[in-house]
């Protein structure tokens, strides 16, 4: 047992871990910055539609026995800073060249202006998610410390980041870049992935473990890091989650607009360290917006997308309702901090708008490296478990107190709840409404109705501004004392006429 036993260890053991990437990442700490080198004028020009049209080989993708593959990517466009790419095994650990014969070009013409030391702009992770013999891509490295997620059916959209630092900060957002990636060649019957990543920046380094194993209609991502400062940092992000959101469920459809909504994730969930479940909708802001939330030993909290019906986005291109919920799963290194939402106004829905990330409350400089844990999981908007009715919908709109009134007067709140012990209530059942707006609004009127689908409840308020510069709202279920739903938390101006504006 003993004989069999150790030859197992032996088996399992890589000649590359994380221990040695916290290595390079202490070493480079200890040196100024310095950016790579880029790529040549001419490919870093090229628009969109032609880099989406450079493609790896199908021969040429790694480990084509293995449930998971490797398609590296080509660098050029705006992922004009090639990153190192490396193949771990148990005995070795070997760089993986670019070879420019190993991808098709838009043309043989643009084919002779790549050089052949180009180099890699990153790289995606196949695995069959939709079938046995489907070769679906699972997760994406390219671009800064960025990686996409999705699992089966899905499309990308709502993605993470390795770190965030001073987003939303008057002094502008840092972006550090994931550099080099230790890819670990898995044997042909596993079914979990690892890779180990070096993050650059000009305020810190960083050590990176990404075990990826796939399970079912969710993926999960456990990610491990070690971040070694350079300077002091006045905002640090963990578990980074960026999404868009530009018009739909709240505010007004902007002029031109076709489509009746258009959006990644329709809300931030929190699952806080009291137990309590949190769900903030999300809104394109006339202005910059930075909401912060208490988040001592935040359990979990991430951008759902609970709207899953192609009627209403109508994209036929775009499929909105396809793209992933992400939720995180806190571990280590999530104790006293808070959650923070950056909005950023768009007038398009090609930006990424909506950032939300833990800020640790610990000081953090060269003398306070920082290290933490959690597992990232994309799926439908279920991938939290969360065991409360959710809210489905909010409907926002403005009203007029009198008849004679010249301006509306009052906000009308319509929230749809969903799932879980409404599925089981009769309609008599007295659901009654928990409403909050902490002075800020007066509640004229409350009512919560079981809708015409059976498991739909509704709670509808009038609530009328008290003067104050943001009307803020609580709002949940409750049945015989109990909290039955999420708490849904929200925002508007207590100016009526600012409602639903958009830059």
């Amino acid at each position: 047992m003993l004989i069999l036993s150790l030859t197992m260890a032996a088996h399992e053991a890589f000649a590359f871990g994380f221990q040695d990437a916290v290595i390079q990442a202490k070493q480079l700490a200890s040196q100024s910055y310095s950016p790579d080198p880029q790529i040549p004028e001419a490919l870093s020009q090229i628009d969109q539609n032609t880099f989406e049209r450079i493609a790896i080989k199908p021969s040429a993708s790694l480990w084509q026995t293995a449930r998971f593959g490797i398609d590296p990517i080509s660098a050029g466009y705006i992922y004009d800073q090639p990153v190192d790419l490396y193949e771990v095994t148990p005995d070795s650990v070997a760089p993986i060249m670019f070879d420019k014969n190993k991808f098709d070009w838009p043309s043989q013409a643009f084919a002779q202006t790549v050089p052949a030391n180009l180099g890699f702009a990153g790289f995606s992770v196949h695995y069959p998610l939709s079938g046995q013999d489907a070769r679906d891509v699972m997760l994406t490295f390219l671009g800064g410390a960025q990686f996409g997620v999705v699992a089966a059916n899905q499309v990308p959209g709502a993605h993470a980041r390795g770190v965030a630092i001073d987003t939303g900060l008057p002094q502008g957002e840092q972006f550090p870049r994931f550099t080099k990636f230790w890819l670990v060649r898995p044997n042909p019957s596993d079914l979990q992935l690892t890779i180990y990543a070096l993050l650059d920046g000009k305020s810190l380094t960083g050590a990176y473990e990404f075990v990826i194993r796939p399970n079912g209609s969710r993926v999960d991502v456990h990610v491990t890091a070690s971040l070694f400062p350079r300077t002091g940092i006045s905002r640090l992000g963990l578990a980074p989650l960026s999404t868009m959101y530009f018009y739909g469920q709240t505010g007004q459809r902007p002029a031109g607009q076709w489509r009746p909504a258009a959006y990644e994730s329709d809300g931030l969930l929190m699952h806080t360290g009291e137990g309590d479940w949190v769900f903030r909708s999300l809104q394109n802001p006339a202005t910059l917006r930075v909401s912060e939330f208490a988040a001592d030993g935040i359990r979990g909290f991430g951008f759902m997308q609970r709207q899953t019906r192609f009627c209403q986005f109508e994209d036929a291109i775009a499929r909105f309702e396809r793209r992933p919920s992400l939720w995180v799963t806190t571990e280590a290194g999530f104790g006293k901090g808070k959650i923070v939402l950056v909005q950023i106004p768009t007038n398009s829905d090609l930006h990424e708008n909506q950032i939300a990330f833990f800020q640790p409350t610990e000081v953090v400089d060269t003398a306070h490296p920082v290290s933490f844990a959690y597992t990232l999981s994309a799926g439908n908007s279920d991938v939290a478990q969360e065991p409360l009715a959710q809210v489905r919908r909010p409907l926002i709109g403005t009203v007029k107190l009198k008849a004679d009134d010249k301006n509306e007067k009052a906000y009308r709140i319509n929230l749809d709840f969903s799932g879980g012990r409404l599925g089981s209530l009769a309609s008599n059942e007295p659901v009654i409404a928990q409403i909050d707006t902490s002075g800020t609004a007066n509640i004229q009127e409350q009512a919560v109705i079981p809708l015409p689908e059976a498991g739909h409840w509704r709670l509808s308020m009038l609530l009328v501004p008290t003067g104050k510069s943001v009307v803020t709202i609580d709002a949940s279920l409750a049945l015989n004392k109990k909290i039955i739903s999420e708490t849904w938390r929200y925002d508007l101006p207590s100016d009526l006429t600012r409602f639903g504006q958009m830059k």
